[in-house]
C-alpha cells in the first residue's frame, strides 16, 4: 500500500463519528464500571459481616453480587470491543439467575467422600544375625537396629 492510501484510510476512520461516539460510550462504562467497583467492595463487606454475625449468606447480597459481577463483565467485554451490546444503563440490567442457580448447585452439592487409606502393613522386622547378637549382648551396637 502507497503512503497515500494509508493517509486517505486514517483521514477516513478520524472522520468516522462511530468511533468518536463509542469512546464517549467507553468512557460512560469506564466511569460506571468504578461505580460498580466501589458497590461491589460495600456489597462484600456487607455479606462478611452477614457471615460473621450470623454464620449464613444473605441471599439478597448473593444475587446482587452476581449481578454485580456479570455487569462488569459486560462492561470488560464492550471496552476491549468483544461485543457491540451497551451494557446497563443503556442495555438490560444482568439477571442473577444463571450464577444463582450455579451457586446453588454448588452448595448443595456435597464433595464425595474419601476413601480412608488401608493401614500400611509394616515389613516384619529383622531378626538380628547370630553373629551380630552376640556382638549386642557382648555391648557392642548394632548396625542393623540404628535405623
Amino acid at each position: 500500500m502507497s503512503d497515500e492510501n494509508v493517509t486517505d484510510e486514517f483521514k477516513e476512520h478520524v472522520k468516522d463519528t462511530s468511533v468518536w461516539t463509542r469512546l464517549l460510550f467507553m468512557l460512560l462504562f469506564a466511569a460506571l464500571y468504578w461505580v460498580a467497583e466501589v458497590v461491589l467492595a460495600v456489597v462484600v463487606l456487607f455479606q462478611f459481616v452477614s457471615v460473621l454475625f450470623t454464620g449464613k449468606k444473605n441471599e439478597k447480597v448473593l444475587a446482587l453480587g452476581a449481578q454485580l459481577s456479570t455487569y462488569a463483565y459486560q462492561i470488560f467485554r464492550f471496552l476491549t470491543y468483544n461485543s457491540e451490546e451497551k451494557p446497563f444503563p443503556l442495555g438490560e440490567w444482568p439477571s442473577d439467575a444463571a450464577l444463582s442457580e450455579q451457586a446453588a448447585a454448588a452448595t448443595v452439592a456435597k464433595k464425595p467422600a474419601r476413601k480412608a487409606a488401608a493401614p500400611r502393613k509394616r515389613a516384619p522386622a529383622k531378626k538380628p544375625a547370630a553373629k551380630d547378637a552376640a556382638k549386642t549382648e557382648a555391648g557392642e551396637e548394632n548396625p542393623a537396629a540404628s535405623d
